[in-house]
């Protein structure tokens, strides 16, 4: 496959049909069946896209504004704020970060189905040509699929605790709970086990399919990754080590780092898996492929508060189109690394100081910083400048005096064929830099604390981090802990990892209805002080009479959504929520 681009009969043949019956009641016409279609090489690579177009479908896709994956897995930590125009906005999802959701939540139930809708699809191709395959293709096929399937019950594990193991293509018999998350865990290493055979290596740094299709490299990541947090060190370091040496890949120079998050760096040399975007019109127009497999209207949730920013059109130019505010930084976690990484690559690219929101032409920029006769204001002529700013008299919700920009779509994202509002940049599941943090922390776990500090310190000079480790003695997993905070924050690790580290409580009370509100003195103070941002802490639950909580032995996972147990007697709630 030198792209892969889906049809709507291949897409259709990896879902589940939940239309009523009396609609699925028609003749099929140019079909094949099953006996017949999973035969040959070419049938192989047939179904293999059709996992592929699920997979982005359901994992990359979009629901409305939202996409349960991005906004599920970050809302969920505590060093983001849901954020919206007020407490009342974004509620579907903003729930998840005050630990307020229940079996029945939407986020709960959809990221569920999602994730099982894509096991299937991977089931697909096991179950029919698992044990057929005997063409080089075939086995390859299989192997990708396997290694699909292992990530989505990896993932499956860290959001729920101990939800299906699905090993084949269910008929009359009913999903049941997992015996426990090591059974998973075990489950997913096996499979990217036998799967490392049948699978290519990426071919060197420059091979963009290479990040879109699954290799060794995404099979080795998988299988660390899940070995780790079934607490097996030694066997994440088998996986990990041949992919952290590899010549395939190489983390990104620091003045590259932004990249990583926007359709510049896609598919480079730092990537290990991505869901590769592409834009099908053909796809019966617009609602019919773009919108459902792009991140339609995730850019307006992620994006600026375009309601509290002055200027009218005179917006910040780093936008690409108004936003709704959603996913902002907590202050705390935004202070702390400004104080370790200083004026750093990675920090820039993560979020912006009030000083460079307001005045940096390159990391923000304002259409007024030109005047009318084409010269630029100076610094003082800024600082007083009426077409800049935040002009909400009650304050920009959840905002302090940082703005995050790491997942903000910049106008070289926006697919223009579906308008300005989606996302084009792709949505990556694998980079290096992860797998270094992964592999130094199980280097860390083992004693081999010389072997850590390489792999930190990479991380940390790529960053151009102020803070560079230099001695064996400084390793430790609180290192660990906040290098990998700094630099995959917004990257959907950061939920799991702090409950891996029997730490999530503590993380949480610091944060619960602890809700910073953003103001700029310019505007606060009717334009006789320069724009600066300030804020103040304010607890609204709490005024309201509700006290918000996290119950350890609870909300460290999601429950199983209520309407699986209802339509399924073999399924039950664990843990806290068996109550």
């Amino acid at each position: 496959m030198k792209k892969i681009l889906f049809s709507v009969a291949l897409l259709s043949a990896g879902m589940v049909l939940t239309s009523c019956e009396d609609r699925l009641d028609v003749q099929q016409k140019a079909t094949s069946s099953t006996a017949s279609f999973y035969q040959t090489d070419a049938d192989a690579e047939s179904a293999l896209t059709a996992m592929y177009a699920t997979f982005i479908g359901e994992i990359a896709g979009t629901e409305g504004i939202w996409n349960a994956y991005i906004m599920g897995l970050n809302y969920s930590a505590d060093d983001v704020f849901s954020a919206g125009g007020d407490i009342n906005d974004h509620a579907d999802f903003r729930i998840l970060d005050e630990m307020r959701y229940d079996p029945s939540s939407s986020p709960i139930s959809t990221l569920y189905n999602h994730i099982y809708k894509a096991i299937y699809s991977a089931n697909l191709v096991i179950s029919y040509f698992g044990e057929t395959a005997d063409t080089p293709t075939k086995k390859q096929a299989v192997a990708e699929a396997k290694v699909m399937r292992a990530w989505a019950h990896m993932l499956a594990a860290q959001v729920y605790y101990q939800p299906p193991l699905i090993d084949h293509l269910i008929t009359t018999d009913k999903p049941t709970n997992a015996e426990s998350q090591e059974a998973i865990f075990d489950f997913c290493i096996k499979d990217c086990e036998e799967a490392l055979a049948d699978l290519p290596d990426r071919k060197g740094q420059s091979d963009k399919e290479g990040a879109w299709r699954v290799t060794k490299g995404f099979a080795q990541f998988v299988g660390g990754k899940a070995a780790l947090f079934k607490g097996d060190n030694a066997k994440a370091i088998s996986f990990l080590k041949p992919l952290v040496t590899s010549p395939n890949y190489a983390l990104v120079p620091g003045n590259r780092f932004r990249d990583l998050f926007h359709v510049e760096g896609d598919g480079c040399e730092e990537k290990i898996f991505e869901f590769n975007f592409s834009a099908n019109t053909a796809l019966g127009g617009v609602w019919g492929g773009s919108i459902q497999r792009g991140r339609w209207m995730v850019a307006n949730v992620l994006n600026w508060r375009g309601d509290d920013i002055a200027g009218g059109g005179k917006s910040p130019l780093i936008c690409s189109t108004g936003g709704w505010g959603g996913g902002a930084i907590n202050q705390d976690f935004a202070h702390k690394m400004l104080e370790n990484d200083g004026d750093s690559y990675r920090r820039k690219a993560t979020f912006l100081t009030s000083d460079e929101f307001f005045y940096d032409e390159d990391l923000c920029g304002w259409k007024s910083d030109t005047k009318a006769d084409g010269t630029k204001m100076t610094r003082a002529e800024k600082e007083f400048d009426p077409d800049r700013g935040i002009t909400k008299s009650a304050g920009s919700f959840s905002r302090s005096d940082v703005m995050e920009v790491k997942m903000m779509m910049h106008p070289n994202d926006a697919d223009l064929s579906v308008g300005d509002n989606c996302n084009n940049t792709n949505v990556c599941l694998a980079r290096l830099g992860e797998a270094y943090l992964l592999y130094a922390e199980a280097c860390i776990a083992s004693g081999q604390k010389g072997e850590a500090l390489t792999y930190i310190k990479k991380i940390q000079e790529r960053a151009g981090s102020k803070t560079i480790t230099t001695s064996e003695a400084d390793v430790n997993l609180q290192l660990l802990q906040d290098e990998k905070q700094y630099e995959l924050w917004f990257e959907g690790c950061r939920w799991f990892d702090i409950v891996r580290w029997g730490i999530a409580k503590q993380c949480y009370d610091k944060v619960l209805d602890n809700i910073p509100l953003q103001w700029d003195e310019y505007f606060q103070s009717g334009g006789t002080k320069p724009h600066k941002l300030v804020y103040q802490i304010h607890h609204p639950f709490k005024d309201a009479g509700i006290t918000l909580k996290f119950v350890e032995g609870k909300n460290e996972y999601w429950p199983i959504p209520q309407t699986v147990i209802e339509i399924n007697d073999q399924m039950h709630q664990v843990r806290g929520w068996a109550n």
